[in-house]
C-alpha cells in the first residue's frame, strides 16, 4: 500500500480547547443568541462570533485586528466547528 501526502497544514492549538469548553459550559453562544436572534442569511450566529472573539482575547491578547488571520493560523474551525 502506498500513501502520498500532498500537503501538511500546521495550526496552533494552545488553550483553544480549554477556552471552548468553558464557553460551552457557560452557554455563552446560547445566551447571546437568545438576546440577539440569528439571521437566517448569516453563516454564523452572534453567539458563535462572540465565543470566537473571547477565545481570541484569551489565546492571543492583542487588539482585535485581522481576527480572520488569527482564526486561520489557530485551530479555531477545528475546535469550535
Amino acid at each position: 500500500m502506498r500513501v502520498a501526502i500532498e500537503s501538511v497544514v500546521t495550526k496552533r492549538l494552545g488553550a483553544l480547547p480549554v477556552a471552548a469548553e468553558f464557553l460551552r459550559r457557560l452557554d455563552v453562544a446560547g445566551i447571546v443568541d437568545a438576546l440577539c436572534p440569528p439571521d437566517s442569511r448569516a453563516d454564523l450566529t452572534h453567539g458563535q462570533v462572540i465565543e470566537v472573539l473571547v477565545a481570541n482575547r484569551l489565546t492571543a491578547p492583542a487588539p482585535l485586528f485581522r481576527v480572520g488571520d488569527w482564526a486561520r493560523d489557530w485551530a479555531v474551525e477545528e475546535v469550535f466547528g
